[in-house]
């Protein structure tokens, strides 16, 4: 196992639509080092998700996280080939969004709340399950890399795209800075 070296933003490995994985090739060698290389690499730098092209290999897998199981520890699902449908157009949600590959800044992005999820696992064996929240931003996100698509594509008012630091001392205030100057 090995920490992998993460692209960061400007490198052309992140902005290229990536090839799918023949499913027969699932179990092997190659996929499977690269998979546990992946969860090496994500553990290091504390993160949610990450999606190949992060580590420069484009192809289609990603591991999603933000879910959790009955006794509160982490659950992180291998995608491989996923397909994503949005279940609900008119709900959605926004957050302070970060990434490896563009680390120290923030950017505010609304993506649907509630999607379902068709994909590979790492035994090689197709799910298809529905997400809703903050598992379901985490896995659009992974899966937006597999696309060539970063989150600051996403981001509608760059007045909410910011330092980390700053982001958490100024901007999560804003809205509440709205109301209380409009209540005036």
């Amino acid at each position: 196992m090995a920490i992998l070296k993460v692209a960061r933003m400007g490198h052309p490995v992140l902005r290229r639509k990536c090839a799918p994985i023949a499913p027969g090739q699932i179990t092997g060698h190659k996929v499977q080092d690269l998979i546990r290389d992946m969860y090496e690499t994500m553990s290091e730098y504390n993160g949610v998700g990450l999606a190949a092209p992060q580590v420069h290999n484009a192809v289609r897998l990603a591991i999603a996280g933000g879910e959790v199981d009955e006794n509160g520890e982490p659950i992180y699902r291998v995608l491989i080939n996923p397909e994503v449908t949005v279940l609900d157009e008119e709900r959605t949600l926004g957050m302070y969004e970060g990434c490896l590959s563009v680390p120290g800044l923030r950017g505010w992005v609304e993506r649907p709340a509630k999607i379902r999820v068709k994909a590979y696992n790492e035994k090689g064996r197709q799910e298809e399950f529905t997400l809703e929240g903050f598992p379901a931003i985490v896995t659009q996100h992974e899966c937006d890399h597999l696309d060539g698509v970063l989150y600051v594509d996403r981001i509608t008012d760059m007045t909410r795209f910011a330092f980390e630091d700053e982001a958490e001392r100024f901007l999560e205030h804003v809205d509440e800075d709205d109301e209380k100057e409009a209540e005036l």
